[in-house]
């Protein structure tokens, strides 16, 4: 359940106290956006292998293969991870050029909850090793609180790592220089993380493949295609007639771009963001634009942890339509920091939100 936290009408439009920010999510944003772009953290020519990495791919090999068991990315886009055949044998590479053997894991150390939680939820649990402490609890938290910590995401403790002896570390968007330390140590390590929906698709049918779990993978992958294709029809039968944004910061108020996962969550839900066609690779909502776009709702994430914090952003909120009748609601943070499939029954109860911001005033 996504637990969507949303305004008590009878309250909406009065004052409302803003939220700290916080640098350990500014750092996950900035690493965020980074991976997005395809960037690398050093510069090869073209062709060059990453040094210390022996087999590691330049950025024109990395744009070959995708995974023949996941769906081909839009037409200009990479996905998180894809496969490579070469030597006689499969690897799957990250973003960031790292490779590994693709195959059967049995002692995985992971630092991303994302992969952790689609690992249980495919069965998959039996190759967990290790994992990070983690500030938000990680579903299931009755069997995920019993599992060994190798430090946190942001700081992972070298010694406790090795010494749960892995045969393969999964770090997070935080961990680039961290996971070349390891590669240069001899450890098979990549970079888990998703910018799309159809990361979260390959790679959760990824991860089955690491950990013996296939069949799992691709059915849970095949249930949570069919809510996507059912709300398509849906959306086709009876469209939203909305407009907003998801905010992810208070000072300066912040938006998702459309070429984000949550810009393309809004996509998912038939509904315009007023964010997508802004410039900036993080656009700032000015008072003059929230007025003249005059969004039906906004949803708030990361540093703003209820709806009153949507309001106290800036002054104009309580002018918009969205502030006048009450049309917020916080979403939490980890659908987007750390997605999983659990994002998709997320996705559906958004939904469900903005069926009543449509009934509530148009």
């Amino acid at each position: 359940m996504m637990n969507i936290k949303k305004t008590d009408r009878k309250n909406a439009g009065r004052g409302a106290t803003g939220s700290l920010l916080t640098a350990a999510l500014l750092i996950c944003l900035a690493a965020a956006h980074a991976f997005a772009g395809g960037q690398k953290a050093g510069e090869n020519a073209p062709g060059a292998q990453p040094s210390g990495h022996p087999g590691g791919l330049s950025p024109q090999s990395r744009q070959g293969t995708v995974p023949p068991v996941a769906e081909a990315p839009p037409e200009g886009k990479l996905l998180f991870w894809h496969t490579e055949t070469r030597n006689g044998g499969q690897y799957l590479i990250d973003l960031e050029g790292n490779d590994v053997p693709l195959r059967k894991y049995g002692r995985m150390v992971i630092l991303s909850p994302g992969a952790v939680e689609t690992l249980y939820m495919i069965g998959g649990e039996a190759s967990i090793a290790a994992v990070m402490d983690s500030r938000d609890s990680i579903p299931p938290v009755e069997k995920t609180r019993l599992l060994k910590t190798v430090g946190n995401s942001a700081r992972p403790n070298l010694e406790a790592i090795i010494a749960a002896e892995p045969d393969l570390v999964l770090g997070n968007a935080m961990n680039g220089a961290f996971i070349a330390d390891l590669r240069d140590r001899g450890l098979n390590a990549l970079i888990h993380g998703a910018n799309s929906v159809e990361d979260i698709f390959n790679g959760t049918i990824i991860l089955g493949r690491l950990s013996g779990r296939e069949e799992a993978a691709a059915a849970l992958t095949g249930q949570d295609r069919a809510k996507l294709s059912a709300l398509k029809t849906e959306l086709e039968q009876r469209p939203l007639h909305l407009k907003g944004a998801i905010l992810y910061s208070a000072n300066p108020p912040m938006a998702f771009t459309g070429d984000s996962l949550a810009g393309e969550v809004l996509e998912l839900l038939g509904v315009e963001n007023i964010a997508a066609g802004l410039p900036a690779a993080q656009p700032i909502l000015s008072t003059e634009y929230l007025l003249v776009q005059n969004p039906d709702f906004l949803f708030g994430s990361m540093m703003l942890a209820k709806p009153e914090d949507i309001l106290a952003v800036d002054s104009a909120v309580k002018n918009t339509r969205a502030g006048r009748e009450g049309n917020l609601a916080v979403v939490p943070s980890r659908f987007f920091l750390r997605p999983s499939p659990s994002l998709f029954d997320g996705i559906l109860e958004l939904r469900e939100t903005l069926k009543s911001y449509e009934k509530n005033g148009l």
